[in-house]
């Protein structure tokens, strides 16, 4: 996974999200969802770019919730 797209329900997970991606090395960019879906919250997402599955399982053991996350090619 070169990209993926992180949901999350609140800024401040997204926040959390972001400072971890980045001292991992990642690129990130973080957008307020225009149209967040029920249950989504404020509905924040942040993509991140390069080692996406080292972010990914960092947020899992760091138990930093995302509502759900995207590949993109």
């Amino acid at each position: 996974m070169d990209k993926v797209i992180f949901k999350f329900n609140s800024i401040t997970y997204a926040i959390k999200a972001k400072n971890l991606a980045e001292r991992l090395g990642a690129e990130t960019r973080m957008m307020k969802n225009p149209n967040p879906q029920k249950g989504e919250g404020c509905g924040y997402s942040l993509t991140v770019f390069g080692d996406a599955e080292k972010v990914k399982n960092s947020f899992d053991m760091g138990k930093i919730k995302y509502t759900g996350y995207d590949a993109v090619k």
